[in-house]
C-alpha cells in the first residue's frame, strides 16, 4: 500500500508487477544518461570559444545523430515488448473469478476449491456472490471494504471483468493490474501471487459522482485457507440441511 512521501512504485507482489519495476528502472537509467549527455553537449557549445559557429553541414554529425538515436530506441523497445507480451500472455487458469462493477461498488464471483460445486438434496452451488463497498470508519482510509476478494497465494487466477452500468477500471498497483471494466463486454487479466497478504486498489476511470469512493480490497492466502474460506460461507448464508452434502468433482465446469 501507498504511503505519505512515496516516491516509487509499490512493493511488487506479482511476478508481472516485478519485471514492471525492474523494466522502470532500466528506462529511467537510460533516460538519466540521455539527460546528462544532452545537457554536457549544450555546455560544451555554450562555453567552448572554440566551436565552430558557422558550421553548415557534416557527414559524421548527421550520421551520429541517426545512429545513436536508432540505437537507443532499440534498447528501449525490446525490453517493453517482452514485458508488454507477458502481461498479455494466455495462461491456463485454476480458478476464474468474475469481477462486476456497479455505480459505485464492485461484486464478485468467487469458485470453489478446484472447481468443485456442492450439492444438496435440492440444488447445487458452483460459487459463491457478494458486493463489496467501502466502509469509512476503518482504516486505511477510503481504501477499507466490508468483504474482500480472497484468492489464493501462488496459483494462476483469471479474472474477468464487465460493469452493468458505464466504464469503470479496476486497478490494483501492487500487482500490475490494470483493465476496464465496460458495459456489454467482457475483459480479463491473469494474476498469480507472489506474496500472501492484504492488497488495496481503486476504480481508476472517472465513473460518477462517488467515483472516489469505489475501493478495491483483496486478500491473499494459501489454498487451505481459501478452501476453508469458501466453504465456511457456503454453510453461513444457506439455510439447508447439509447432512448429506456431497462434494463432486466437475472437470468441465468454469464460470
Amino acid at each position: 500500500m501507498t504511503s505519505w512521501m512515496m516516491m516509487s512504485f509499490q512493493d511488487s507482489c506479482s511476478f508481472t508487477m516485478m519485471e514492471l519495476s525492474l523494466f522502470h528502472d532500466y528506462m529511467l537509467s537510460i533516460l538519466m544518461g540521455i539527460v546528462v549527455m544532452i545537457t554536457y553537449i549544450l555546455f560544451y557549445i555554450i562555453f567552448n570559444k572554440n566551436f565552430y559557429k558557422n558550421l553548415s553541414e557534416s557527414t559524421k554529425i548527421e550520421i551520429i545523430w541517426s545512429v545513436v538515436p536508432v540505437f537507443i530506441l532499440i534498447m528501449l523497445v525490446m525490453p517493453s515488448m517482452k514485458v508488454l507480451y507477458l502481461m498479455e500472455d494466455i495462461k491456463t487458469p485454476s480458478l476464474n473469478f468474475k469481477i462486476v462493477a456497479h455505480q459505485w461498488y464492485w461484486s464478485y464471483i468467487v469458485p470453489f476449491f478446484k472447481s468443485y460445486f456442492y450439492k444438496t438434496n435440492s440444488k447445487e452451488y458452483f460459487f459463491h456472490e457478494f458486493d463489496s463497498i467501502m466502509e469509512n470508519e476503518k482504516m486505511p482510509r477510503l481504501l477499507n471494504c466490508d468483504k474482500s476478494l480472497i484468492i489464493p497465494y501462488k496459483t494462476n487466477s483469471r479474472l474477468l471483468l464487465f460493469s452493468t452500468d458505464v466504464i469503470h477500471s479496476f486497478s490494483m498497483p501492487s500487482m500490475g493490474l490494470k483493465v476496464d471494466a465496460l458495459p456489454g463486454r467482457i475483459n480479463q487479466l491473469f494474476v498469480n501471487p507472489s506474496r500472501m497478504g492484504m492488497f488495496f486498489g481503486q476504480c481508476s476511470e472517472i465513473c460518477g459522482a462517488n467515483h472516489s469512493f469505489m475501493p478495491i480490497s483483496m486478500k491473499v492466502v494459501d489454498m487451505k485457507t481459501y478452501d476453508n474460506i469458501t466453504k465456511n460461507f457456503l454453510l453461513e448464508n444457506i439455510s439447508e440441511n447439509f447432512t448429506n452434502i456431497k462434494k463432486i468433482m466437475l472437470l468441465s465446469y468454469s464460470l
